[in-house]
């Protein structure tokens, strides 16, 4: 299985731990954002726009602890597209949930 940092190695993306599990950090998608389409990859749930814009990744890592844990992989660039923008508002949600690099 590739990882998400793999998948998303890009200069246009960026790459968070979470302290949360997949299922938590969808749920704080789903509340934060409308509109978004998600799909499952081997990289994790990839939700684009309506028009196909990828805007984020979210995937499976392992943990200390061994539990699995989540990883978020987002857009940050260019500002002006909005896939950008909502990239920004899912990263915002789950930002109570970031572990310090």
């Amino acid at each position: 299985m590739s990882s998400t940092n793999d998948q998303l190695d890009r200069p246009e993306f960026a790459t968070v731990d979470l302290d949360i599990d997949v299922e938590e950090a969808q749920r704080h998608i789903g509340e934060a954002m409308k509109g978004l389409t998600a799909a499952e990859s081997p990289e994790g749930t990839r939700y684009r726009t309506n028009d196909g814009m990828l805007v984020a990744v979210l995937g499976k890592r392992g943990s200390g602890s061994g539990q699995m844990k989540a990883r978020l992989a987002y857009r940050t660039a260019p500002p002006s597209e909005p896939a950008t923008r909502k990239a920004g508002k899912i990263h915002d949600a789950l930002r109570e949930h970031a572990i310090d690099a």
